[in-house]
């Protein structure tokens, strides 16, 4: 592989020199789990993910913590010649995982800004298009409606900028990095098929399992995609739907009943309030920890003073000491 080969996110990939395996992360697509699988491969401590001072309302979700691994190199942190080694015809396995486009929307709408998650709240509150807190269905198809409007109205807007709303395609660079094979979300049988005979092949004896991570509790209604709708998401990714060959622009998983129910708009709700609290705890955390090494700062700028106080001092009285002394003799 050469270093223009690279995909643009540096900390969207995982290498496992190892096992001659290197993975590129995309965003609400199962990346959860498969980190969570590459850690477990790596032998990566669980508890330094589940230790950050972080925002993230899930154990789980700490795996996006990047600076938290210690033992899986980035790609772009090889050397020429190790990053020369990695491609599928040195017997290499680089992969990713996509997800239909709507699917993959719907789902980092529903996590990020209906749910509320609080470094998301931070960021884009005053959005005109961030969700309320929904107390119907109507709620919940509108806003959604509203958002996709803004993204294919206003396409410049950073929140397409950010991974989990950015295109598929930019994001793996299919055009120019060789992959082994970019895996749909439901071709993850396949995927673990391959790992394992991958893995085995380099003289690993152990059994994979992937977890579900990070699920989103609502399936998206039919009556969310109007015409309006399907247009707009086609025109902010309608190459992810063409190069990964999606034919349709809505979802295959729709809720049956065409509504949600009293029950699971209230359990939206105390999912925000979880949220909101999760986001107080641990940005009043961040604060004291903030808070904690400007003091231990502070404290050793004053330890390095009182040294060089000590020190002209002891200078001081050594010089004095050493008139006196010579003095004395002198008149001896």
């Amino acid at each position: 592989m050469r270093r223009e080969d690279l995909p643009p996110h540096r900390t969207a990939t995982y290498v496992l020199p190892r096992w001659k395996v290197v993975y590129v992360s995309v965003p609400k697509a199962a990346c959860t789990s498969i980190k969570w699988l590459i850690a477990e491969l790596q032998e990566e401590d669980p508890d330094r993910f589940h230790t950050a001072l972080t925002r993230e309302v899930g154990r789980g979700m700490t795996i996006h913590r990047r600076r938290r691994w210690q033992r899986t190199p980035m790609l772009d942190g090889l050397s020429d010649e190790e990053l020369a080694d990695v491609a599928p015809e040195r017997g290499w396995l680089v992969f990713a995982v996509v997800r239909h486009p709507t699917e993959r929307l719907w789902s980092a709408w529903q996590s990020k800004f209906l749910l509320r998650e609080p470094k998301w709240v931070d960021r884009f509150c005053e959005e005109p298009w961030f969700p309320r807190v929904p107390e119907s269905t109507q709620d919940v198809v509108e806003d959604f409606q509203r958002f996709v409007r803004s993204l294919a109205d206003v396409p410049d807007q950073r929140v397409l900028r950010d991974r989990h709303f950015q295109p598929q395609t930019e994001l793996l660079t299919p055009e120019r990095t060789p992959y082994t094979r970019i895996y749909k979300t439901r071709e993850i049988p396949e995927l673990l098929g391959d790992l394992d005979a991958h893995l085995r092949a380099q003289g690993w004896d152990g059994s994979l399992g992937l977890d579900a991570k990070n699920e989103t509790p609502l399936r998206p209604l039919a009556a969310m995609f109007s015409p309006e709708t399907i247009d707009g998401i086609r025109r902010v990714y309608g190459r992810d739907f063409e190069v990964f060959a999606y034919a349709n622009v809505e979802p295959e998983a729709l809720e049956p009943s065409g509504e949600y129910d009293e029950a699971a708009i209230r359990m939206l709700g105390r999912l925000v309030e979880r949220g909101e609290r999760i986001g107080d705890l641990a940005g009043r955390a961040q604060r004291l920890y903030v808070a904690q090494n400007a003091s231990r700062q502070e404290a050793r700028e004053l330890r390095r003073r009182v040294a060089q106080l000590e020190a002209t001092l002891n200078s001081r009285l050594a010089h004095k000491v050493r008139r006196r002394v010579l003095g004395a003799l002198s008149r001896a």
